[in-house]
């Protein structure tokens, strides 16, 4: 096994920006999904946690036709550099948005970052605060002890650049935190998203690229299946993928 640095916090590792460009479907799914959940109408204000370089604002852009007013929060410089420049940057960590005002935001979205916050209940807290009232949260992430969650815990630590040490959700954890916030109308739901590829080999390419792993394609190929179920839909490969989603409302008084 190749040495490897370890990440010293709970920070998302740089993936290599052609893996989305090169796959721009493969996670359509778990996208669609969330998109789908939130109460998104022409014209709104929209933060994206952790926004990485941008695949789900942009699926809220294109959705919206460009009529929205997206704020991604993205404190790693590799990554919020990937970001449109139709969207405003924000650098604030996780935990604590001090560029976005209180009750100035209709719909918070986080598409599997919430396992990087070092205080989950804080960054809850945040979505919290910046919505206005009636505003909507819409939130998913890995579910402790998934097939998922030892993916990435195991193999992505094991084999990244950068590691990977995320603190996964357990059932009900995400519906107790918005609950505890004030959130109300709180749904939770475990949902399969799988990852669709063309070609069984596109799958070990993807993987390296998007979690900067250091080992073959070869290597890749032959431990993706030890994790996570790779089965044959027609011309369609999918890998089992799962996520917990979480949606909340702010009291509208």
């Amino acid at each position: 096994m190749c040495e490897v640095k370890k990440l010293q916090k709970n920070q998302p590792a740089v993936s290599a920006s052609w893996a989305m460009q090169n796959y721009p479907s493969a996670r359509d799914a778990e996208r669609s999904l969330l998109i789908d959940k939130a109460p998104l109408t022409h014209g709104c204000r929209v933060v994206d946690i952790q926004a990485a370089g941008g695949y789900l604002a942009d699926g809220v852009y294109q959705k919206l036709e460009g009529d929205v007013d997206l704020i991604c929060i993205e404190p790693t410089k590799a990554l919020n550099e990937r970001l449109s420049s139709n969207y405003q940057v924000v650098e604030d960590n996780i935990e604590h948005w001090k560029s976005i005002e209180s009750k100035s935001v209709d719909v918070v979205l986080g598409l599997a970052g919430l396992h990087h916050s070092n205080n989950q209940q804080a960054t809850i807290d945040e979505a919290y605060r910046v919505l206005k009232q009636g505003g909507c949260c819409v939130i998913c992430d890995v579910m402790q002890g998934s097939s998922v969650a030892l993916w990435l815990n195991d193999y992505v630590h094991n084999n990244s650049s950068d590691g990977h040490v995320g603190s996964f959700l357990q059932p009900q954890q995400l519906s107790i935190m918005m609950k505890n916030t004030g959130f109300n109308d709180v749904q939770e739901s475990l949902e399969a998203v799988p990852w669709k590829f063309q070609e069984q080999s596109d799958v070990a390419r993807f993987f390296k690229g998007l979690f900067s792993l250091q080992t073959t394609q070869q290597e890749i190929q032959e431990a993706v299946p030890r994790y996570l179920k790779i089965t044959s839909k027609g011309d369609i490969t999918e890998v089992s993928w799962e996520l917990i989603y979480g949606v909340g409302y702010k009291p509208l008084t």
